[in-house]
């Protein structure tokens, strides 16, 4: 049974950001099961995996400006300040935000068609930075369930 939510609610708009995320990283773990070789010669792979990543992380990004804004936290300048803000309110920790910044920083790169980005970086942050947004999640999900 699926559980239809209206993203113009509050806790609805968290799933659907959770939502969003868990769908994309579930995609982008096959395509990182797919290996190095087959993400640098499938053109659709390789494609693939930049879209998914890029809104992955644009998905936390999202969520964390929706907890900021209905918190009344300070509003951050920028997209990696984001998770300092979050950080300095303890609903991360410090490393994970740090984790996080640098795949903002790869999301930049990507939205921007940056010709400095290699695949290596896109192919290193789909295997193994999955975990940092897993990890976002559980700490979002944690902090939020008193409220829940």
């Amino acid at each position: 049974m699926q559980i239809d939510t209206d993203p113009t609610q509050p806790m609805d708009r968290i799933g659907y950001y959770l939502k969003q995320i868990d769908a994309n990283n579930a995609l982008l773990l096959k395509i990182s099961q797919k290996g190095l070789d087959v993400f640098i010669e499938d053109e659709l792979v390789f494609n693939a995996g930049c879209f998914l990543l890029q809104r992955s992380i644009a998905g936390c990004i999202n969520l964390g400006i929706h907890i900021i804004t209905t918190h009344d936290f300070q509003t951050p300048e920028s997209y990696d300040a984001i998770f300092d803000t979050l950080a300095s309110r303890e609903v991360i920790p410090l490393q994970l935000a740090d984790r996080l910044k640098g795949l903002v920083a790869i999301r930049s790169q990507l939205v921007n068609l940056d010709p400095e980005l290699d695949t290596l970086t896109v192919f290193n942050a789909i295997r193994h930075e999955l975990v940092s947004i897993l990890a976002f999640e559980k700490h979002i999900l944690n902090w939020l369930r008193p409220a829940i």
